[in-house]
């Protein structure tokens, strides 16, 4: 099932659909959260986010980015743990938690990034092909083959007028597909 298949059943109160995605992500997550904590806290770090998932599915978002919110929401239990637990520390350890909580923080690691930018070409493919086929054709040849209008009207024996209304139409119904990202 895909993510957002995942995210429409989990929000309808889908358990099955609900366990199956967590058994697809647990072991993932708990080698995320084994990066900053052991491994019983681990284990109850990314049940705790989970068990959030579940207890607010109501509040899930159709853009696809349910993967991404899991690793911030493990980064960030497991940071918040470090810190409870580490208050009394020396300012040299405190240095090395800072740096170590940095490096795998989703926006700063880049393996991490390459996951939510994947989230987020995953998000935008599914956006596009919502675009009737004319308009997503002509998007794609202006956007991603770097097409003018002029070039795009003439390839498609269209009016440079209508390439333009195209291109209106799939940017206006990409910003409302798009704005919740």
């Amino acid at each position: 099932m895909t993510e957002q298949g995942y995210i429409y059943a989990i929000r309808s109160g889908d358990r099955k659909a609900f366990d199956a995605f967590c058994r697809e992500r647990y072991a993932s997550l708990i080698s995320y959260a084994r990066l900053f904590v052991k491994d019983d806290w681990a284990e109850d770090v990314v049940q705790d986010v989970l068990f959030g998932v579940w207890e607010r599915r109501s509040r899930l978002r159709d853009d696809g980015t349910l993967s991404g919110y899991l690793l911030r929401s493990v980064y960030n239990r497991c940071v918040n743990y470090l810190k409870r637990r580490h208050t009394a520390r020396s300012y040299y350890d405190e240095r090395i938690l800072e740096i170590m909580t940095g490096y795998y923080a989703p926006e700063s690691n880049p393996v991490l990034l390459g996951l939510f930018r994947q989230d987020l070409r995953e998000t935008i493919e599914s956006a596009i092909s919502t675009l009737s086929p004319r308009v997503r054709e002509v998007f794609c040849m202006s956007y991603l083959e770097d097409m003018s209008n002029k070039e795009i009207a003439e390839r498609l024996g269209l009016s440079t007028s209508t390439v333009e209304n195209h291109m209106y139409t799939a940017l206006k119904q990409l910003r409302s597909i798009l704005a919740g990202v």
